[in-house]
């Protein structure tokens, strides 16, 4: 919040020495001061945000609000780094400082405190005033509602006041090294208009000019959200309004001064910055399911067997239910104390495949609550031959399915989230593995879909659904291909659907089977033919999937990809030739499988 208390007051409280402003320097002798340190068992707190170096609370005191961040850096080297530049209260409170004396908008801190120097793990608490009806960035536009008329309105109002932030930021030589929108409050206004500030100054670059280096790689950060849950329309606004705003900023700025690039340039500078970015932020995010943490957890259990286990999401997944709930460690221990009971072969009803060397079937998990977590696991044992030697030099199926399955979903890419990963080696040779994934309700196969649940919809209602269909699966493909993947496999059998049979509700689309997912670079072009021709060709016998739908597939493709839907020709004719080919190969490998069975 803009202007910030001149007068700051010390106390000292314990062994614990506190800096407060004179209006809120009653706060510590009040009758109902909370134990800073103990609010995992005061009701008026309430945890928000938690990792392995802080937890932030919100706390009511009566009819005040506030946030009270609590930071105990997990690393040896804390102390030597409170040294060089002070703890984590210490670095927010001057971020905070600095910002309300230069006119941005920041959270207001109230309270800060440090923890004796002679402490292993220093720890230090941050006290700011809590705005009631703010809200953060992301938690803001994913709930408008897209349908209602007023949203483009606020969506405007939204981006002009985020971006108004930024500029009067970056003017003044305040470059936020953590820009996504979890770090920005949006608080709504009476007159209509909105506010933004920033939250969370641990990592703030001050005092300093952004050259034109500096202020693409900050939008980068910002953008990379933005490509995923804004329109092209909303980037081109922000971008716009940024500039405009940095303009109108730059007379009365500490370190204003015009950019070197041109819009053009400044995009695509932006662009590229982005994509670096978003290839290093996920590699370091993929890293994450190997290794204990607060998502996951590493476990070595009885007989030989070792286990990576999915603790908790970072944000829950519509349509996910594991995505909303938190396990233990300590459950998934009690739960693969012997790995192979979760398979069933004797029960018909949960077996979904057996063969020789495999069992896929369905199981229920016991929860704390009394309800159970619905799942589906795949047992595999290993067969001598060449690739059972081949898997001492790579990684087994179960254990690229796992690895696979985190990395789409980090990337907003919709699959069946993987719970656990089970396996069991002798003298480096893997004997048996297990990978479990959560169970989609109301789900079925696309072909089942097209072929079947369509049968009893009016006329109208078939082809809305199949609209929808088609603007979920456009979504996913480009978003598939735009993060580096290729699908090997990509038919109607592995994308699966999840509706209830309402015409009301929109489906949503999962993938499955992610043994033909394979991660490049970049996708090219060719790739993203190839999957869209065998989806194509796995939906011939469809009779109520038409030309017409194929063609409508295809054009919005081009519409989501940035290209003109008037090409479409040269690629239909393209796709129509790379489907006879695959219907000719596979006619003749059933000729093959046929003479070989007579």
């Amino acid at each position: 919040m803009t202007g910030t208390p001149t007068i700051w007051i010390e106390q000292t409280v314990g062994r614990w020495k506190w800096r407060l402003t004179d209006e809120w320097a009653g706060i510590l002798q009040a009758t109902n001061c909370p134990d800073w340190l103990n609010l995992d068992n005061d009701a008026r707190a309430t945890l928000i945000k938690a990792n392995p170096n802080r937890r932030v609370w919100r706390v009511q005191l009566n009819d005040r609000l506030i946030f009270a961040k609590i930071s105990s850096p997990a690393h040896d080297w804390a102390r030597w780094g409170r040294l060089l530049r002070g703890s984590d209260s210490t670095v927010e409170l001057r971020c905070a400082t600095y910002a309300a004396e230069h006119g941005i908008e920041a959270v207001q801190p109230i309270a800060a405190a440090d923890s004796p120097w002679t402490d292993r793990r220093p720890v230090s608490i941050l006290l700011t005033v809590g705005l009631a009806n703010a809200i953060s960035l992301d938690d803001l536009w994913t709930k408008l509602d897209l349908k209602a008329r007023q949203t483009r309105s606020v969506k405007n109002q939204i981006i002009d006041a985020v971006a108004r932030l930024i500029a009067q930021a970056h003017q003044n030589g305040f470059e936020h090294r953590d820009l996504h929108p979890g770090n920005i409050l949006v608080e709504p206004l009476g007159n209509g208009d909105h506010r933004a500030l920033f939250v969370d100054l641990h990592n703030i670059r001050l005092g300093r000019k952004i050259d034109d280096a500096g202020v693409i790689r900050n939008l980068a950060l910002f953008n990379q959200w933005f490509e995923v849950w804004g329109q092209g329309t909303d980037r081109m606004r922000f971008l716009d309004r940024y500039l405009q705003f940095r303009e109108a900023a730059r007379p009365g700025s500490a370190y204003g001064h015009h950019l070197h690039s041109e819009r053009r340039e400044l995009i695509r500078r932006i662009t590229r910055a982005t994509e670096i970015h978003a290839h290093a932020l996920y590699a370091k995010r993929d890293r994450r399911c190997l290794r204990s943490g607060l998502y996951f957890a590493r476990l070595k259990l009885i007989g030989g067997w070792r286990a990576h286990v999915y603790l908790e999401a970072k944000h829950p997944v519509p349509g996910s239910r594991a995505s909303e709930i938190s396990l233990t460690s300590q459950q998934w221990h009690d739960w693969l104390k012997q790995p192979t009971a979760l398979i069933d072969r004797h029960d018909a009803r949960r077996v979904i495949k057996i063969s020789s060397t495999a069992v896929i079937c369905r199981t229920a998990l016991p929860l704390p609550d009394g309800t159970g977590l619905e799942m589906v696991c795949k047992y595999t044992r290993e067969v001598p031959g060449i690739k059972l030697v081949q898997n001492i030099f790579r990684s087994s199926r179960a254990m690229l399915t796992w690895r696979r399955a985190h990395a789409l979903l980090q990337r907003q890419i919709p699959t069946a989230r993987a719970l656990a990963y089970a396996e069991r080696r002798w003298l480096g040779l893997p004997r048996e593995s297990l990978i479990v994934t959560e169970y989609i309700d109301n789900a079925r196969d696309l072909d089942t879909v097209l072929s079947l649940d369509i049968r009893g919809l009016t006329i109208p209602q078939q082809r809305r659904l199949k609209s929808q269909l088609t603007d979920a699966l456009v979504a996913v493909i480009k978003r598939l291909h735009a993060r580096g993947f290729s699908h090997r496999d990509f038919k109607a059998p592995n994308v699966i659907v999840q509706w209830n049979g309402q015409p009301e509700n929109v489906p949503r689309i999962f993938l499955v089977d992610l043994d033909g997912i394979r991660q490049h670079r970049c996708a090219s072009e060719g790739t993203v033919l190839r999957a869209i021709m065998r989806l194509n060709v796995s939906l011939d016998h469809c009779r109520r999937l038409t030309r017409t739908d194929r063609l409508r597939f295809l054009r919005r493709y081009l519409e989501r990809t940035g290209r003109c839907g008037k090409d479409w020709k040269p690629l239909w004719h393209e796709l129509a030739a790379l489907s006879e080919k695959k219907r000719s190969r596979r006619d003749q490998a059933q000729q093959i499988i046929a003479g070989r069975n007579r």
